[in-house]
């Protein structure tokens, strides 16, 4: 029992310098202090990140910083080279050069042509007329069709509507490496936390969201895994324990779609908003977590279907 409760204590305090990690990216990330905010020693913060997230404490900070950077570039092409080295916590553009070729196998600019070649091999030409249009086979509820004002109805009949979305305080449980696809992980996952949460009143649906909040890029990894947590919104004050993190996902301003369907059909939709809706609307994404909203049971869906509101950070171009 001694040697659980000690497991559990290591991973919520590499859980804090993880989060930790991801909100000071452009700032000094130094061993000595992340040890400071974990609570360990430095000699011991070494072996025990290691041992719980698989990587070293300076391989995780870097691939952070390429993930923000690939962020960057996909996302601002206004952006120079050189302002998304220095955005990313790069101390000089040659630094980032080289560690961005370690990690993608190309260059910055060689990576960002290849998303605009791959983004134009997702486009189909309607025959009849010439036109680009664009295909994904999304199944969307009627409970979506409302606030007609506020309501963008896209060619592939994919609905956008922009929200002004409140802070969440959530309780979470994490993976650091978990396929987007792999629906019986995230269902472990849930279900580990709502056994933590019922027994203390945090289960009350529909008033109770539950949320996926992706956390890190599956292009950059040499599995296509990615970190994940998975949420339930609990009152403010709410104290962690254990696997159990306490964070909150911010407000704002956030692109929402809702979809019915198949979970996996998601990724398409997340390519299509990122890609082309968002510039193609007067948006572009915010440098903030994008996350998932369940809103059903898909095992008591008479055709065990997901329905799910998809939020996606944004700001004005």
């Amino acid at each position: 029992m001694e040697s659980i409760q000690s497991r559990q204590e290591y991973i919520a305090r590499i859980n804090k310098v993880i989060d930790y990690i991801k909100s000071h990216l452009d700032e000094d990330l130094s061993v000595e202090h992340l040890a400071e905010v974990s609570c360990f020693s430095k000699f011991h913060f070494h072996r025990i990140f290691r041992s719980v997230v698989g990587e070293t404490v300076n391989q995780f900070v870097k691939r952070s910083r390429i993930e923000r950077a690939a962020f960057y570039l996909r996302n601002n092409p206004g952006k120079s080279v050189s302002e998304v080295a220095t955005d990313s916590g790069f101390i000089n553009l040659a630094s980032f050069a080289r560690t961005f070729r370690e990690t993608t196998g190309a260059s910055a600019t060689e990576w960002k042509q290849k998303l605009i070649f791959e983004n134009s091999k997702n486009c189909k030409t309607d025959r009849t007329d010439g036109k680009v249009i664009h295909f994904y086979p999304v199944y969307l509820a009627s409970s979506s069709i409302n606030q007609e004002a506020n309501m963008i109805h896209t060619p592939n009949k994919i609905q956008v509507e922009i929200k002004e979305l409140p802070a969440l305080n959530v309780a979470y449980v994490r993976s650091l490496s978990i396929s987007p696809q792999d629906g019986l992980a995230f269902e472990q996952l849930f279900d580990k936390l709502f056994k933590w949460a019922g027994p203390r009143g945090f289960i009350s649906f529909p008033q109770t969201k539950a949320l996926t909040v992706y956390r890190s890029n599956p292009e950059l990894s040499t599995d296509g895994n990615m970190q994940a947590d998975v949420c339930i919104t609990v009152p403010e004050g709410t104290a962690g324990e254990g696997e159990i993190g306490i964070a909150q996902i911010s407000g704002g301003q956030y692109a929402v779609i809702h979809l019915e369907g198949d979970i996996r059909e998601s990724g398409e939709v997340w390519t299509y908003v990122y890609k082309e809706w968002l510039s193609d609307n007067g948006y572009q994404p915010d440098n903030r977590n994008f996350y998932i909203n369940h809103l059903n049971n898909p095992k008591e869906h008479p055709q065990q279907l997901h329905m799910v509101d998809m939020c996606i950070p944004v700001k004005p171009l």
